[in-house]
């Protein structure tokens, strides 16, 4: 009898366990862990962030015979939820504009995301003319909004 089974298991040469050939055992442990890695990664992934608006106040812009752009411009920067953004850079450009003393017309957000310019000038050369207020933000990336300028 012992004779009989020590010759069933040397000719069974297939690798199979439990019934299952040893290839297919393999295979389904190996799809397994890499399922389990990926599952694993994803979790691990954030959600993307970006800005979701750049809301200018006022709308359009009033500029004297002498350049002097009238009023104060309010930015406010905003995520993908609509909550306002600190520490973004605000950046206007666009009719040669200038600020205060011939600077370049740049601040950062504050609190609530919001940004103020006063003080600036332009050259617009026809009836209508546009500036260009750029938002950036690392990770969030960057969004530029125009707004119109006429004269007074």
């Amino acid at each position: 009898m012992a004779h009989g089974l020590k010759n069933c298991i040397r000719s069974d040469r297939g690798g199979g366990i439990e019934g299952l050939p040893l290839e297919l055992m393999i295979i389904i442990i190996v799809a397994t862990m890499g399922t389990a890695i990926l599952v694993g990664w994803m979790g691990s992934v954030d959600v993307p962030k970006y800005l979701g608006d750049v809301i200018v106040e006022p709308g359009q812009l009033e500029i004297g015979g002498d350049g002097a752009i009238g009023g104060e411009l309010r930015i406010t920067v905003t995520d993908q939820d609509g909550n306002g953004i600190d520490g973004a850079t605000v950046v206007v450009t666009g009719l040669s504009v200038k600020g205060d003393g011939g600077s370049a017309v740049t601040a950062v957000t504050g609190n609530g995301g919001t940004a103020s310019f006063g003080g600036m000038h332009a050259r617009l050369t026809s009836a209508l003319g546009y500036l260009t207020v750029t938002a950036s933000m690392p990770d969030y990336g960057e969004k530029s909004v125009k707004v119109p300028v006429v004269r007074a």
